[in-house]
């Protein structure tokens, strides 16, 4: 079993979530700012600002990380030249998380796929998990 989830993720100490779901018109799947309590006696020293394509904390997953990575860029790329400001200025990439129950296998992406996130300019990146059972 192999599932992914895909999210791109902005984050930077002096991020305005507010702003750039304003200027995208994107309701983000994730947020947090800084000064948000993180865990025992931490807290966040950066803002971030997710986009799933979901406007809900429960990400979607996804049987392939190439669907998943196409249907974001399928809705971001018409509005790259408004996320190009905040990716220069501020930390992106896409982040992926890579559920599998077993150790074989993994993500197989296409040339044409690793072209169109070339051009987009964000960085990848692949949290793998391990997970006993299939999930939902």
């Amino acid at each position: 079993m192999h599932e992914y989830t895909v999210e791109l993720r902005i984050s930077g100490a002096g991020l305005d979530t507010a702003a750039i779901t304003q200027a995208l018109g994107l309701e983000p799947s994730l947020v947090r700012q800084v000064g948000e309590r993180r865990g025992m006696g931490k807290v966040w020293d950066q803002a971030l600002w997710g986009y799933n394509g979901f406007p809900t904390d429960t990400p979607e997953l996804w049987a392939s990380l190439e669907d998943g990575l196409t249907f974001l860029l399928d809705r971001l790329e018409p509005l790259r030249s408004e996320i190009d400001k905040y990716i220069q200025k501020y930390d992106a990439l896409w982040w992926c998380g890579h559920f599998q129950s077993g150790f074989d296998g993994g993500p197989n992406l296409p040339v044409k796929l690793m072209r169109r996130l070339a051009d987009f300019g964000v960085e990848l990146y692949i949290d793998n998990h391990f997970v006993d059972s299939p999930t939902g």
